[in-house]
């Protein structure tokens, strides 16, 4: 498969780098784990075997042999050949074709995978590139290539349409108190769980910074401390940071929430001038939502883990 177009930015995004944040590495992965596992499902692939993770604009793709592909996520259409395909479905690309994928409209990142993957190495134990490091990959630009698996063309595969997650521009997260929410002064607490924000330009797979409500944390020394996808924190802007699944490893600003688990891949789909609202919960209620969610998903895709 050869890169034609590589967009805004693309890469191969699949089994996070698990066990390596005490040497500063995250795991990376794709920012919205469900869009690939469901791109996956369409073509008879694990969910986690890695895709083409690729960001707002159209890609394009050239196959020297058929494959199977599907994409997922925030784009809805694209071609083949500039004949129509539609995003949710398994697709056949004869040898010798191009596949395109057009740019999203709402959201940010759609998934392409194909049917047996891609023949790459793992590193580190994962398929993903943790492209602040270039570790595991980089940027796919045109002129790229990457090597297919061969794998028998399953039957046509559309997902179910409960089996679709809303891609909108007005989001709620659910989260949990950070170990540094009291740092805020009560109105400031209530402003944080009451009003909404947006999302400013400041917007990567690293994390995205909010404007709305002033969030000036209590002055005062903090030691660095863990942090993690989904972390939200206080800088002296003002402006709360939302860590993506790229963020680092520690950092020292107060650490005001965290986004609990089931509602993660939704934050690999907030783009510039999304609105986002937060929702605070116990951690029970956080385990339920994601007991909830994987019920769901599993009884489509039994081997998904979030």
């Amino acid at each position: 498969m050869h890169i034609l177009d590589g967009g805004l930015q693309t890469s191969v995004q699949g089994k996070p780098m698990a066990g390596q944040r005490h040497i500063a590495l995250p795991g990376a992965g794709p920012a919205d784990p469900i869009s690939l596992a469901l791109a996956n499902w369409c073509v008879g692939n694990a969910p986690d075997m890695a895709g083409l993770e690729i960001t707002l604009s159209a890609v394009s793709l050239h196959f020297d042999h058929a494959a199977t592909i599907a994409f997922c996520g925030a784009a809805t259409s694209g071609d083949i050949d500039g004949t129509p395909i539609e995003a949710g479905q398994s697709h056949v690309v004869p040898a010798g074709a191009a596949l395109r994928v057009h740019g999203a409209r709402s959201g940010v990142r759609s998934y392409i995978a194909v049917a047996g993957g891609f023949d790459l190495p793992e590193t580190l134990g994962g398929t993903s590139a943790y492209l602040p490091a270039g570790v595991g990959g980089h940027i796919l630009r045109a002129g790229d290539s990457l090597p297919l698996r061969t794998s028998a063309l399953p039957d046509q595969r559309t997902v179910p349409h409960p089996y679709r997650p809303p891609i909108t521009d007005e989001v709620a997260l659910h989260c949990l108190a950070g170990p540094e929410l009291d740092r805020l002064d009560q109105g400031q607490r209530r402003a944080f769980f009451s009003e909404a924000f947006t999302i400013g330009q400041r917007a990567n797979r690293i994390g995205c910074e909010l404007s709305g409500p002033a969030l000036h944390a209590s002055p005062g020394d903090i030691a660095s401390a863990a942090v993690f996808p989904g972390t939200i924190q206080a800088p002296p802007s003002g402006n709360p940071f939302l860590l993506g699944v790229d963020a680092q490893t520690t950092g020292g600003y107060p650490r005001i929430a965290q986004i609990v688990r089931a509602d993660r891949p939704s934050i690999g789909q907030l783009r510039p001038g999304s609105r986002v609202r937060f929702i605070a919960v116990t951690p029970a209620r956080a385990h339920e939502l994601l007991r909830r969610k994987l019920l769901l998903w599993r009884s489509l895709m039994p081997q998904l883990t979030l």
